[in-house]
């Protein structure tokens, strides 16, 4: 049967007797007779060759074909809806709640801008945001406690985390005074104290094996700040030098507030990943934000 061949005034009719829970109901909504309303589903049975109500006195029971066509006319006027929303705002209503992870160190700025500019475009998505290591961040992310995260490093061995490269970012190595010449040796840095994100970070020693080729296990770390904001309020104080992403340092390096301390080679940059859960299940909301956040961050 072709849908050409079906009335589909006679399907209108017979969702409203469904939602309504009776013919007289559905006939006072719609401006009809029962006796009209009767007669409409009669014949969308008899177009459909199938019972489409069980009739046990007044009440009118659904069959198993008529709980198999409510679901489709369900589901087809739900894409209706879409397809009229789309051709009167321009763009589809997406709804759904976003749950994020980002790793301590990465800007809050950043994330605050693409997060303002998601929610201006599309209010009825929601985002939850939480904060952690790089290593917890991948665990919530195993256990489909999250959707994405924002995370420093990429994910190695055989698991169902999938990344793809967000943006990248050089890492400084700043202080609160101005070193004494542009770069300092391994054996100075050696002896300065530290301010670290967490313990069993990879900063510091990538850090040190990208400028000076060598491993260390015994750099003295004074403090550890977890976020980045913090890490930074801690040097301005005196507390330590740190490594900070250039997005977060640049503002104060500019104000003359944060002094970059070179090491031998140009700065390490280090990739940011955009991390998801390759078997969790998809739908628009994620899709949506995975194509949103991609686009936003491409160009930096």
């Amino acid at each position: 049967m072709k849908l050409n061949d079906i009335d589909l005034n006679k399907l209108a009719h017979f969702m409203e007797v469904v939602k309504a829970g009776g013919v007289t109901k559905a006939g006072l909504k719609l401006n009809l007779t029962p006796s009209a309303i009767s007669q409409s589903v009669r014949g969308l049975e008899l177009s459909l060759d199938t019972q489409l109500f069980d009739r046990v006195g007044k009440q009118m029971l659904l069959t198993h074909d008529g709980r198999t066509l409510v679901s489709a006319l369900t589901r087809y006027q739900e894409g209706l809806r879409e397809s009229l929303s789309l051709l009167q705002s321009g763009q589809p209503t997406v709804k759904g709640i976003i749950r994020l992870g980002i790793f301590y160190g990465f800007s809050n700025t950043l994330a605050a801008e693409f997060l303002a500019s998601l929610q201006q475009e599309h209010p009825e998505l929601e985002v939850d945001v939480i904060f952690g290591a790089p290593s917890e961040l991948d665990r919530l992310l195993q256990y489909k406690r999250v959707d994405f995260t924002i995370n420093l490093f990429k994910t190695k061995g055989e698991t169902p985390i999938k990344d793809v490269k967000l943006s990248a970012d050089e890492l400084w190595l700043v202080s609160s005074q101005p070193p004494p010449r542009r770069s300092l040796g391994f054996n100075e840095l050696r002896k300065a104290p530290f301010i670290d994100y967490y313990r069993k970070s990879r900063l510091i020693s990538a850090w040190i094996s990208h400028h000076f080729g060598k491993r260390v296990r015994d750099i003295p770390i004074t403090m550890y700040a977890s976020h980045s904001e913090l890490v930074v309020q801690l040097i301005l104080q005196g507390v330590g030098i740190g490594i900070v992403a250039s997005s977060i340092a640049r503002p104060y390096v500019e104000e003359g507030r944060l002094f970059v301390i070179r090491g031998k080679k140009g700065q390490l940059e280090s990739p940011i990943w955009l991390k998801e859960n390759r078997q969790a299940t998809g739908n628009p909301a994620k899709t949506l934000f995975k194509e949103k956040m991609l686009s936003h961050f491409s160009g930096r």
